[in-house]
Protein backbone atom coordinates (compact mmCIF):
# COMPACT_ATOMS: atom_id res chain seq x y z
CA UNK A 1 0.00 0.00 0.00
CA UNK A 2 2.84 2.38 0.88
CA UNK A 3 4.63 1.54 -2.40
CA UNK A 4 1.42 2.11 -4.38
CA UNK A 5 0.90 5.47 -2.67
CA UNK A 6 4.46 6.60 -3.44
CA UNK A 7 4.10 5.47 -7.06
CA UNK A 8 0.82 7.36 -7.43
CA UNK A 9 2.40 10.55 -6.10
CA UNK A 10 5.34 10.16 -8.48
CA UNK A 11 3.00 9.60 -11.45
CA UNK A 12 1.02 12.71 -10.55
CA UNK A 13 4.22 14.75 -10.32
CA UNK A 14 5.47 13.39 -13.66
CA UNK A 15 2.12 14.14 -15.29
CA UNK A 16 2.20 17.75 -14.04
CA UNK A 17 5.81 18.13 -15.17
CA UNK A 18 5.09 16.73 -18.63
CA UNK A 19 2.08 19.01 -18.97
CA UNK A 20 4.20 22.04 -18.09
CA UNK A 21 6.92 21.02 -20.57
CA UNK A 22 4.29 20.54 -23.27
CA UNK A 23 2.83 23.98 -22.63
CA UNK A 24 6.28 25.60 -22.73
CA UNK A 25 7.12 23.79 -25.98
CA UNK A 26 3.79 24.84 -27.55
CA UNK A 27 4.35 28.50 -26.59
CA UNK A 28 7.93 28.45 -27.94
CA UNK A 29 6.90 26.76 -31.18
CA UNK A 30 4.04 29.21 -31.65
CA UNK A 31 6.37 32.18 -31.10
CA UNK A 32 8.92 30.83 -33.57
CA UNK A 33 6.22 30.17 -36.18
CA UNK A 34 4.57 33.58 -35.93
CA UNK A 35 7.88 35.39 -36.50
CA UNK A 36 9.26 32.97 -39.13
CA UNK A 37 7.97 35.12 -42.02
CA UNK A 38 9.59 38.19 -40.44
CA UNK A 39 12.94 36.39 -40.10
CA UNK A 40 12.94 35.31 -43.77
CA UNK A 41 12.07 38.84 -44.91
CA UNK A 42 14.75 40.34 -42.65
CA UNK A 43 17.45 38.06 -44.07
CA UNK A 44 16.37 38.82 -47.64
CA UNK A 45 16.46 42.56 -46.98
CA UNK A 46 19.93 42.39 -45.39
CA UNK A 47 21.29 40.34 -48.31
CA UNK A 48 19.99 42.82 -50.92
CA UNK A 49 21.25 45.88 -49.05
CA UNK A 50 24.71 44.33 -48.81
CA UNK A 51 24.92 44.34 -52.63
CA UNK A 52 24.31 48.09 -53.00
CA UNK A 53 26.81 49.71 -55.35
CA UNK A 54 27.66 53.14 -56.77
CA UNK A 55 30.53 52.45 -59.23
CA UNK A 56 32.20 55.70 -58.19
CA UNK A 57 34.78 57.35 -60.48
CA UNK A 58 36.56 60.71 -60.78
CA UNK A 59 35.21 63.27 -63.24
CA UNK A 60 35.55 66.93 -64.22
CA UNK A 61 33.81 69.65 -62.24
CA UNK A 62 32.59 72.58 -64.35
CA UNK A 63 31.53 76.08 -63.38
CA UNK A 64 28.48 77.85 -64.82
CA UNK A 65 30.46 78.84 -67.92
CA UNK A 66 31.56 75.29 -68.66
CA UNK A 67 35.15 75.80 -67.47
CA UNK A 68 36.80 72.92 -65.66
CA UNK A 69 37.38 73.77 -62.00
CA UNK A 70 38.83 70.47 -60.84
CA UNK A 71 38.00 66.82 -60.25
CA UNK A 72 35.63 65.16 -57.85
CA UNK A 73 34.19 61.68 -57.26
CA UNK A 74 30.90 61.09 -59.03
CA UNK A 75 28.46 58.34 -59.90
CA UNK A 76 25.37 57.85 -62.05
CA UNK A 77 23.91 55.74 -59.26
CA UNK A 78 22.45 56.65 -55.89
CA UNK A 79 22.22 55.38 -52.30
CA UNK A 80 19.88 57.09 -49.84
CA UNK A 81 18.48 56.40 -46.38
CA UNK A 82 15.36 58.42 -45.52
CA UNK A 83 14.48 59.21 -41.92
CA UNK A 84 10.84 60.30 -42.52
CA UNK A 85 9.29 58.23 -45.30
CA UNK A 86 5.82 59.60 -44.60
CA UNK A 87 6.86 63.10 -45.69
CA UNK A 88 9.54 62.20 -48.27
CA UNK A 89 7.70 59.56 -50.32
CA UNK A 90 4.39 59.61 -52.21
CA UNK A 91 1.41 58.10 -50.41
CA UNK A 92 -0.46 55.72 -52.71
CA UNK A 93 -4.09 54.66 -52.94
CA UNK A 94 -3.65 51.72 -50.60
CA UNK A 95 -0.26 52.21 -48.87
CA UNK A 96 1.06 54.95 -46.57
CA UNK A 97 4.86 54.89 -46.03
CA UNK A 98 6.06 55.19 -42.42
CA UNK A 99 9.36 55.67 -40.58
CA UNK A 100 12.73 54.94 -42.17
CA UNK A 101 13.30 53.81 -45.76
CA UNK A 102 16.26 52.92 -47.96
CA UNK A 103 16.72 53.07 -51.74
CA UNK A 104 19.78 52.02 -53.71
CA UNK A 105 21.12 50.46 -56.91
CA UNK A 106 22.45 46.92 -57.05
CA UNK A 107 23.35 44.33 -59.74
CA UNK A 108 20.38 42.10 -58.94
CA UNK A 109 19.52 41.13 -62.53
CA UNK A 110 15.73 41.45 -62.20
CA UNK A 111 14.00 42.11 -65.53
CA UNK A 112 10.64 41.36 -67.12
CA UNK A 113 12.08 41.67 -70.63
CA UNK A 114 15.71 40.51 -70.63
CA UNK A 115 16.70 37.01 -69.57
CA UNK A 116 19.99 35.58 -68.32
CA UNK A 117 21.48 39.02 -67.67
CA UNK A 118 22.21 38.49 -64.01
CA UNK A 119 24.25 41.67 -63.51
CA UNK A 120 21.63 44.18 -64.67
CA UNK A 121 21.37 47.11 -62.26
CA UNK A 122 18.08 47.45 -60.44
CA UNK A 123 16.63 50.12 -58.26
CA UNK A 124 15.67 48.51 -54.97
CA UNK A 125 14.22 49.83 -51.74
CA UNK A 126 12.68 48.82 -48.43
CA UNK A 127 10.17 50.60 -46.23
CA UNK A 128 7.31 49.98 -43.83
CA UNK A 129 3.82 51.01 -44.86
CA UNK A 130 0.35 50.77 -43.39
CA UNK A 131 -2.57 49.98 -45.66
CA UNK A 132 -4.87 47.40 -47.16
CA UNK A 133 -4.15 44.31 -49.24
CA UNK A 134 -6.59 45.39 -51.98
CA UNK A 135 -3.94 45.80 -54.69
CA UNK A 136 -2.05 42.55 -54.30
CA UNK A 137 -4.56 39.99 -53.01
CA UNK A 138 -5.86 37.47 -55.62
CA UNK A 139 -8.95 38.65 -57.51
CA UNK A 140 -10.91 35.49 -56.66
CA UNK A 141 -10.73 36.30 -52.93
CA UNK A 142 -13.79 38.37 -52.08
CA UNK A 143 -12.94 38.98 -48.45
CA UNK A 144 -12.85 42.29 -46.60
CA UNK A 145 -9.64 44.27 -47.08
CA UNK A 146 -7.00 43.49 -44.44
CA UNK A 147 -5.25 46.54 -43.03
CA UNK A 148 -1.78 45.73 -41.76
CA UNK A 149 1.70 47.12 -41.25
CA UNK A 150 3.88 45.55 -43.93
CA UNK A 151 7.52 45.46 -44.89
CA UNK A 152 7.44 46.51 -48.55
CA UNK A 153 10.08 45.96 -51.20
CA UNK A 154 10.39 48.57 -53.96
CA UNK A 155 11.25 46.41 -56.97
CA UNK A 156 11.01 47.91 -60.46
CA UNK A 157 12.59 45.82 -63.23
CA UNK A 158 15.86 46.97 -64.80
CA UNK A 159 14.05 48.45 -67.81
CA UNK A 160 12.06 50.73 -65.46
CA UNK A 161 15.12 51.94 -63.54
CA UNK A 162 14.69 55.71 -63.62
CA UNK A 163 18.00 56.66 -62.03
CA UNK A 164 19.49 57.03 -65.51
CA UNK A 165 16.99 59.79 -66.33
CA UNK A 166 17.18 61.55 -62.98
CA UNK A 167 19.76 64.33 -63.18
CA UNK A 168 19.60 64.81 -66.97
CA UNK A 169 18.52 68.42 -66.56
CA UNK A 170 21.63 69.25 -64.53
CA UNK A 171 23.94 67.30 -66.85
CA UNK A 172 22.61 69.17 -69.90
CA UNK A 173 23.85 72.38 -68.27
CA UNK A 174 27.27 70.90 -67.38
CA UNK A 175 26.17 70.72 -63.76
CA UNK A 176 26.34 67.92 -61.23
CA UNK A 177 23.38 65.58 -61.29
CA UNK A 178 20.85 65.72 -58.48
CA UNK A 179 18.96 62.55 -57.63
CA UNK A 180 15.61 63.39 -56.08
CA UNK A 181 12.93 61.61 -58.13
CA UNK A 182 14.00 58.16 -59.35
CA UNK A 183 13.08 56.35 -56.13
CA UNK A 184 9.66 58.01 -56.19
CA UNK A 185 9.16 56.55 -59.69
CA UNK A 186 7.83 59.92 -60.84
CA UNK A 187 10.02 60.62 -63.87
CA UNK A 188 7.32 59.58 -66.34
CA UNK A 189 9.69 57.46 -68.44
CA UNK A 190 7.66 54.25 -68.22
CA UNK A 191 5.72 53.30 -71.32
CA UNK A 192 2.91 52.08 -69.10
CA UNK A 193 1.97 55.13 -67.03
CA UNK A 194 -0.50 53.18 -64.90
CA UNK A 195 2.18 50.63 -64.02
CA UNK A 196 4.88 53.23 -63.65
CA UNK A 197 3.83 54.88 -60.40
CA UNK A 198 5.57 54.35 -57.07
CA UNK A 199 2.99 52.09 -55.45
CA UNK A 200 2.74 49.71 -58.40
CA UNK A 201 6.33 48.57 -57.72
CA UNK A 202 5.80 47.93 -54.01
CA UNK A 203 5.55 44.26 -53.05
CA UNK A 204 4.85 42.95 -49.52
CA UNK A 205 7.58 40.83 -47.94
CA UNK A 206 6.09 40.35 -44.48
CA UNK A 207 3.10 41.50 -42.46
CA UNK A 208 3.02 43.00 -38.97
CA UNK A 209 6.37 44.77 -39.35
CA UNK A 210 5.86 48.08 -37.59
CA UNK A 211 9.31 49.64 -38.10
CA UNK A 212 12.71 49.28 -39.70
CA UNK A 213 15.67 51.28 -38.41
CA UNK A 214 18.54 52.02 -40.81
CA UNK A 215 21.76 53.50 -39.49
CA UNK A 216 24.74 53.98 -41.88
CA UNK A 217 27.97 53.49 -39.94
CA UNK A 218 31.64 54.28 -40.43
CA UNK A 219 34.39 51.66 -40.70
CA UNK A 220 35.17 49.13 -38.00
CA UNK A 221 38.53 50.82 -37.53
CA UNK A 222 36.72 53.39 -35.38
CA UNK A 223 34.57 50.86 -33.60
CA UNK A 224 37.11 49.67 -31.06
CA UNK A 225 36.38 46.23 -29.63
CA UNK A 226 32.63 46.45 -30.19
CA UNK A 227 31.32 45.88 -33.69
CA UNK A 228 27.97 47.34 -32.67
CA UNK A 229 29.53 50.70 -31.74
CA UNK A 230 30.90 51.55 -35.18
CA UNK A 231 31.07 55.32 -35.67
CA UNK A 232 27.79 57.02 -36.59
CA UNK A 233 29.24 60.46 -37.45
CA UNK A 234 28.45 60.10 -41.16
CA UNK A 235 24.71 59.84 -40.38
CA UNK A 236 24.00 61.04 -36.82
CA UNK A 237 20.30 61.56 -37.62
CA UNK A 238 19.96 58.35 -39.68
CA UNK A 239 19.57 60.34 -42.94
CA UNK A 240 22.26 59.58 -45.51
CA UNK A 241 22.49 60.71 -49.14
CA UNK A 242 25.48 59.62 -51.24
CA UNK A 243 24.88 62.63 -53.50
CA UNK A 244 24.55 65.28 -50.77
CA UNK A 245 26.27 68.31 -52.34
CA UNK A 246 26.06 70.50 -49.25
CA UNK A 247 27.83 68.00 -47.01
CA UNK A 248 30.30 67.10 -49.75
CA UNK A 249 31.63 70.67 -49.91
CA UNK A 250 31.91 71.13 -46.13
CA UNK A 251 35.51 70.24 -45.15
CA UNK A 252 34.49 69.97 -41.48
CA UNK A 253 31.90 67.29 -42.22
CA UNK A 254 33.23 63.68 -41.95
CA UNK A 255 31.05 62.86 -44.94
CA UNK A 256 32.99 65.22 -47.24
CA UNK A 257 35.88 62.81 -47.87
CA UNK A 258 33.50 59.93 -48.50
CA UNK A 259 30.99 61.48 -50.93
CA UNK A 260 29.60 59.26 -53.68
CA UNK A 261 30.33 56.12 -51.70
CA UNK A 262 28.14 53.61 -49.95
CA UNK A 263 28.83 53.42 -46.20
CA UNK A 264 30.99 50.46 -45.16
CA UNK A 265 28.40 49.31 -42.62
CA UNK A 266 24.70 49.66 -42.08
CA UNK A 267 23.03 48.73 -38.82
CA UNK A 268 19.70 47.21 -39.75
CA UNK A 269 16.94 46.65 -37.20
CA UNK A 270 13.35 45.53 -37.64
CA UNK A 271 10.42 45.39 -35.22
CA UNK A 272 7.72 42.75 -35.73
CA UNK A 273 4.54 42.15 -33.74
CA UNK A 274 2.35 39.05 -33.60
CA UNK A 275 -0.78 38.57 -35.72
CA UNK A 276 -2.83 38.04 -32.55
CA UNK A 277 -1.76 41.45 -31.25
CA UNK A 278 -2.51 43.05 -34.61
CA UNK A 279 -6.02 41.59 -34.71
CA UNK A 280 -6.67 43.00 -31.25
CA UNK A 281 -5.33 46.44 -32.23
CA UNK A 282 -6.79 46.62 -35.73
CA UNK A 283 -8.20 50.11 -36.22
CA UNK A 284 -11.78 50.77 -37.23
CA UNK A 285 -12.20 51.56 -40.92
CA UNK A 286 -8.59 50.79 -41.69
CA UNK A 287 -7.14 53.52 -39.48
CA UNK A 288 -3.64 53.05 -38.09
CA UNK A 289 -3.78 51.62 -34.54
CA UNK A 290 -3.12 54.43 -32.09
CA UNK A 291 -1.24 52.17 -29.66
CA UNK A 292 1.42 51.43 -32.29
CA UNK A 293 1.82 55.02 -33.45
CA UNK A 294 2.14 56.18 -29.84
CA UNK A 295 4.69 53.47 -29.09
CA UNK A 296 6.89 54.66 -31.97
CA UNK A 297 6.38 58.37 -31.32
CA UNK A 298 9.60 60.34 -30.81
CA UNK A 299 11.91 57.36 -31.28
CA UNK A 300 14.81 56.67 -33.68
CA UNK A 301 15.63 60.27 -34.51
CA UNK A 302 19.19 60.36 -33.14
CA UNK A 303 21.58 57.45 -33.60
CA UNK A 304 23.21 58.15 -30.24
CA UNK A 305 19.89 57.29 -28.57
CA UNK A 306 19.46 53.99 -30.43
CA UNK A 307 19.90 51.61 -27.48
CA UNK A 308 17.68 53.73 -25.25
CA UNK A 309 15.04 53.99 -28.00
CA UNK A 310 14.96 50.19 -28.41
CA UNK A 311 14.50 49.76 -24.67
CA UNK A 312 11.76 52.41 -24.58
CA UNK A 313 9.90 50.82 -27.49
CA UNK A 314 9.97 47.39 -25.84
CA UNK A 315 8.65 48.88 -22.60
CA UNK A 316 5.82 50.68 -24.38
CA UNK A 317 4.80 47.56 -26.31
CA UNK A 318 4.96 45.41 -23.18
CA UNK A 319 2.72 47.87 -21.34
CA UNK A 320 0.07 47.33 -24.02
CA UNK A 321 0.66 43.54 -23.94
CA UNK A 322 1.80 43.55 -27.57
CA UNK A 323 3.90 40.47 -28.31
CA UNK A 324 6.88 41.58 -30.39
CA UNK A 325 10.38 40.68 -31.55
CA UNK A 326 13.27 42.96 -32.57
CA UNK A 327 15.72 41.73 -35.20
CA UNK A 328 19.09 43.45 -35.61
CA UNK A 329 22.29 42.94 -37.57
CA UNK A 330 25.25 44.87 -38.97
CA UNK A 331 25.25 44.64 -42.77
CA UNK A 332 28.67 44.66 -44.44
CA UNK A 333 28.55 46.63 -47.71
CA UNK A 334 30.53 44.62 -50.25
CA UNK A 335 31.26 47.47 -52.64
CA UNK A 336 32.35 50.00 -49.99
CA UNK A 337 35.75 51.60 -50.62
CA UNK A 338 35.93 53.62 -47.44
CA UNK A 339 39.23 55.28 -46.65
CA UNK A 340 40.45 57.82 -44.16
CA UNK A 341 41.54 61.38 -44.87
Amino acid sequence: MVAMSILSVLLLMMTALLEQVQKSWSVSESRISQFREARVAFDLMAKSIGQASLNTYWDNVFDEDGVIQGYAPTSELHFIVLDKAQSQLPSGKTQSPLGHAIFFQAPLGFSETYRNLNSLFNGRGYLVSYGSDKRFKPSFIQSKDRYRYRLMEFRPPAEANQVWADGDEERSKNGEAEYTQWYKQSMGVSEDREKGDFESYLNPLAENIIAIVLSPRDSLAKAGDSRGSASDEIAPNYFFDSNDKERQTDPKDPFSVHAQQVPPLLRLSMVAISEAAMIRLEGDGGGEPSDISRALSGLFQRVGQYDKDVETLSERLNEKRIDHKIFSTMVMMRSAKWTGK
